[in-house]
């Protein structure tokens, strides 16, 4: 397992640095900040506040520490969204914050980002953005610039770190099985821990500073954080819709959503997860005998065959025709981009390709259009 790991690392590091429009600078942007105050022996935490003058940091700067709620168990895969209970019952949680927990018998820690301009009461949409091998929250934090899109739209986002922790060469997240296989035909390893309760129980402790939209509450991924989006969309009713960036689907017939609405990025030089996985015109992975993401999610929700192309900066993103209401799926294909986030920040480092289009900006505008 840890010769595979340690083999798609060595592709994104030798290869990712010199694809079109990739970002200078070494590994992913910037180490993950510590959290304080681990689970205790009864599986709860401690709590520490945030600032207590209501500042938040400056961009780029250390979050505050904070440590939450305690161990969350079981699943969140199935059901409606939850009836919302008490909410915004806890005060100087605003800007950036770092949190730790106990979810299913694991220590996690995130970074949480909730603009000073919104009033705690009001319910807001809510935006999950998983990082890939050897990264963390804090690298996607400074790449995808999620936290100026939150300012403009009034929204909070959460950056979490893999189940090993930020930085680590352990596959971060519960992939499922069966999955599209990384360059030269390694299968992804998927993480055994319980990340759907992770997400659940984010929720559950954001919603103590900031009542949340359930309604409206969405999934992306970079890498493997990709894989672990299709992996959401697959099983996870109360997640709106995602949008999974570099990585690739597993095979959709377990899938418990009859639908979700998806939006799909992918270079078309990637050197680590072959578009293949991906991109319906691509060449198909080796060992891979599954359609394509697009056409799999396009079947799956019940599209026509038929689509639409547009064109964005560094490449086109394809609608499918026909999707019924909760089903639309998209996908964008970047020219000559390699394993990056497509207009990430100019200084994110070598998983940043900031002359192509923004992904946070077009899965953005795909769930304001599709997803609300």
């Amino acid at each position: 397992m840890r010769s595979a790991l340690l083999l798609v690392l060595t592709w994104a590091c030798a290869a990712c640095g010199s694809s079109g429009g990739s970002g200078a600078g070494a590994g992913d942007g910037g180490g993950a900040l510590d959290s304080t105050g681990g689970g205790g022996a009864d599986g709860t935490s401690g709590m520490e506040t945030g600032p207590t003058d209501g500042s938040s940091p400056t961009d780029g700067g250390s979050p505050s520490d904070s440590s939450d709620t305690g161990d969350a168990g079981g699943g969140g895969d199935s059901g409606p969204p939850a009836e919302a209970g008490p909410c915004a019952t806890r005060t100087g949680h605003r800007g950036l914050t770092s949190r730790s927990m106990t979810v299913a018998g694991l220590n996690r820690t995130y970074l949480v980002y909730l603009p000073q301009a919104l009033d705690p009461s009001t319910a807001v949409p809510f935006v999950f953005v998983h990082h890939g091998l050897t990264m963390s929250g804090q690298a996607m934090y400074e790449i995808t610039q999620y936290t100026a899109l939150a300012d403009a739209q009034g929204i909070g986002v959460a950056f979490p770190d893999g189940q090993s922790g930020p930085n680590s060469l352990a596959a971060p997240w519960n992939v499922g099985s069966n999955v599209c296989p990384a360059t030269g035909g390694v299968q992804q390893v998927s993480a055994t821990g319980d990340d759907f309760a992770f997400i659940e129980a984010m929720k559950a402790d954001v919603a103590q500073d900031q009542c949340l939209d359930l309604a409206h509450v969405f999934v992306t991924g970079f890498s493997m954080g990709g894989y672990f989006s299709h992996n959401v969309g697959c099983m996870m009713s109360d997640i709106r819709a995602v949008a999974p960036h570099s990585g690739g689907a597993h095979d959709l017939s377990a899938c418990t959503n009859a639908r979700e609405p998806i939006i799909i990025f992918h270079g078309d030089s990637d050197p680590v997860v072959p578009d293949g996985c991906d991109d319906p015109a691509a060449s198909k992975p080796i060992g891979w005998s599954e359609p394509a993401s697009a056409d799999a999610w396009a079947t799956h929700n019940g599209c026509a065959t038929t689509s639409t192309t547009t064109t964005v900066t560094g490449g086109q993103c394809t609608y499918f025709d026909g999707c019924p209401a909760g089903g639309q799926v998209a996908y964008c294909i970047l020219k000559g981009m390699g394993h990056c986030w497509s207009g990430g920040a100019a200084d994110g480092g070598i998983f940043s390709c900031p002359a192509y289009a923004s992904a946070t900006q077009l899965e953005w505008a795909f769930f304001k259009q599709y997803a609300w």
